[in-house]
């Protein structure tokens, strides 16, 4: 995600970027179900800011190219650096070696391997989507086709068209749902307010209805991670809802809360702080410490964060005697 100096920085921003980052982290040490349940926005509202400010980056750049090889470096490049260090550690420790697939699925990003790195290819989609949601308008003739596509979608996931194969699964399954939640972050601030409330309002007879659904078809309430893989009404519904309204709310009154020198310094990390948490989360598992979630939560969490303190520390040692513009995607 981009970031910005302290003039135009966007400081609610970092706020629901550090909220989403913490959800997130705290959906991978194994919660209650309410929990897992009231967190379920994470994503779409990681996806939906980082949309958000790509209308200033992509604008920046101009270039396609250029903002298509800068994604890459931001997303892929840091991704790919710390795999290869997180399976280094994972072989020297357990001795631990996995078939050829394994790494390969994890190393194109799919849920297939190591599983935790399939938000980046979410991210990396949604930047190759941008160019294109630049280029069209933001009308109410463009917002239908995008819902008719977004309709098409459900009706092939209804009759599960292509659902087995990974291919499809990896590309159709996850450029249509989170390219809706982009065109929504990228359109953001050129819809009105009357514009906001009524999509949060859909949203929310959509959600609604599909939760009853859920439960005449299974004879009680689903939580709204039953349709998060591959992501669809129920789950994109409730992240829109929940984004939408902490968008509208976080933008308006704009709390002190939001300048706090560590979520600032969170949601300007929040790449790696999500890579490096997936190394604490196996270490602590691997010390078979007390599988309490919410202090493996802290534990994982605070830990992380110091790590990547010292690495930038390290860094900023290496890149004064070495300077190339490389160390900057280490950070």
């Amino acid at each position: 995600m981009q970031n910005m100096d302290n003039k135009s920085r966007l400081y609610y921003v970092d706020f629901l970027k550090f909220l989403g980052l913490s959800l997130i982290v705290l959906a991978h040490v194994d919660p209650p179900q309410w929990v897992i349940m009231l967190r379920c926005f994470d994503v779409p509202l990681m996806v939906i800011l980082s949309s958000l400010l790509a209308q200033k980056s992509y604008i920046k750049n101009k270039n396609i190219f250029n903002y298509y090889i800068s994604r890459f470096k931001r997303l892929v490049l840091p991704t790919w650096i710390f795999l290869v260090i997180f399976f280094l550690i994972q072989y020297i420790i357990s001795g631990e070696l996995f078939d050829l697939r394994y790494y390969i699925d994890t190393f194109l990003l799919t849920r297939y391997g190591l599983g935790y790195v399939w938000i980046i290819l979410i991210y990396l989609y949604s930047a190759i989507l941008v160019p294109l949601f630049n280029k069209m308008e933001f009308n109410f003739k463009n917002s239908m086709l995008i819902i008719i596509i977004y309709i098409i979608y459900e009706i092939c996931y209804y009759y599960k068209v292509g659902i087995n194969y990974r291919f499809i699964e990896t590309t159709f399954y996850y450029i249509i749902p989170y390219g809706l939640l982009t065109y929504i972050g990228f359109n953001y601030n050129k819809s009105t307010n009357k514009g906001k409330w009524v999509l949060t309002i859909v949203s929310m007879i959509l959600f609604l209805l599909m939760g009853f659904y859920y439960y005449k078809v299974d004879g009680f309430f689903q939580i709204v991670q039953i349709a998060k893989y591959p992501a669809r009404l129920y789950y994109l519904a409730y992240g829109i809802i929940v984004s939408i309204l902490l968008l509208i709310i976080c933008q308006k009154y704009n709390f002190k809360l939001f300048r706090n020198r560590i979520i600032i310094f969170i949601s300007s990390h929040s790449m790696w702080i999500y890579l490096w948490h997936v190394l604490l989360i196996y270490i602590y598992k691997l010390l078979k410490l007390p599988q309490i979630w919410y202090l493996m939560f802290i534990i994982v969490y605070i830990g992380t964060i110091l790590l990547v303190l010292i690495i930038n520390k390290f860094i900023d040692i290496i890149e004064k005697k070495y300077q190339y513009s490389f160390w900057k995607y280490l950070r």
